[in-house]
C-alpha cells in the first residue's frame, strides 16, 4: 500500500537470549521496534517492515554485562520475570523499561510515577505470584516405576523460576512437570534437569514405561548437535540467573 506507514516488528525465537539480541540491535541500529514477536507466534501481516533477528550469544552477554553493570540485582530479576509474563504487552514493555534502565541505572525502579515502570513492576510481580503459588500447589502421580508426574497450566511461564525449588525438594526422585498450555517440561532424571518441549502425545508413552526412552531423546542423545545441546542445556532461562532470582 502506498505511503502506508509499517510496523517495526522484531522476529526472534522466542527465547530471552533471543530477545535480549534484539535488545542489542535495535540500539546499534537505532530502530526502534513497535512490537517483538517470536517465530512460533508470528503470522505474516502486510503492515508489518519484520526485521529476523538471530539469537547471538556473544551479543546477549554484552547486553547482559552492560545491564549487570548498572542495576541492582532485583531490577534484574525483574527483567526476567517480566519477559516470562503472558501480557501481550510484555515484550514492548520489558523494551521500553531496559531503555529506562540504561538511562537511570540503580535508581531506575525509584521512579515508579513512571507508567512503564510502574507496569513493569505490576506484570512482574504477577508472575513472581504466580511460581511461588504453585511451589505449594503442584502434586505429583507415580505414573511408572520411579517417575513422578505433575501436569499444569500457569498464566505465565514460569517452569524456570520453580525449576530449583523443586530439584532442591526431591533431589532423590525422577519427575516431569509439564506446562500443558506451552507444551514445556521440567525433565529431572535425579542427577541434571533440563526445560525442553513435551507435547501431550509423548504423554501416554511416559505412563506406560518408556521414561529412559524419552530422558535419552531429550537429554543424553549424542545425535543432539553441539548448537541444539547448548540450548537444552540453558533451557529457557541463562543459568547465570539461577542464583539470583529473588521474589519481587
Amino acid at each position: 500500500m502506498k505511503g502506508a506507514i509499517l510496523m517495526i516488528v522484531y522476529l526472534f525465537d522466542g527465547s530471552f537470549e533471543g530477545f535480549s539480541t534484539c535488545i542489542y540491535y535495535s540500539y546499534y541500529n537505532k530502530l526502534k521496534p513497535d512490537a517483538f514477536i517470536s517465530e512460533e507466534d508470528f503470522t505474516y501481516n502486510f503492515t508489518y517492515e519484520t526485521l529476523e533477528i538471530k539469537t547471538e550469544y556473544d551479543k546477549y552477554d554484552r547486553v547482559y554485562n552492560s545491564l549487570q553493570d548498572k542495576l541492582t540485582y532485583e531490577s534484574l530479576s525483574r527483567i526476567y520475570h517480566l519477559f516470562l509474563s503472558c501480557d501481550d504487552k510484555n515484550h514492548i514493555v520489558l523494551y521500553n523499561y531496559i531503555k529506562l534502565c540504561f538511562k537511570f541505572h540503580k535508581q531506575v525502579d525509584l521512579h515508579l510515577n513512571n507508567d512503564t515502570i510502574l507496569l513493569a513492576h505490576r506484570l512482574a510481580k504477577r508472575v513472581s505470584f504466580e511460581a511461588h503459588r504453585f511451589t505449594g500447589f503442584i502434586r505429583f502421580t507415580e505414573v511408572s516405576k520411579d517417575l513422578f508426574y505433575s501436569k499444569i497450566a500457569p498464566d505465565n511461564n514460569i517452569l524456570s523460576l520453580i525449576l530449583k525449588h523443586f530439584v532442591n525438594r526431591f533431589s532423590n526422585l525422577q519427575f516431569i512437570i509439564h506446562d500443558e498450555k506451552r507444551e514445556l517440561a521440567i525433565i529431572y532424571n535425579g542427577n541434571d534437569a533440563i526445560i525442553t518441549k513435551l507435547n501431550l502425545a509423548s504423554v501416554p508413552s511416559i505412563k506406560q514405561g518408556n521414561y529412559e526412552k524419552l530422558w535419552k531423546s531429550y537429554f543424553n542423545s549424542a545425535t543432539i548437535s553441539e548448537r541444539e545441546n547448548r540450548r537444552l542445556q540453558r533451557g529457557f532461562m541463562p543459568k547465570r540467573y539461577w542464583n539470583n532470582l529473588t521474589e519481587i
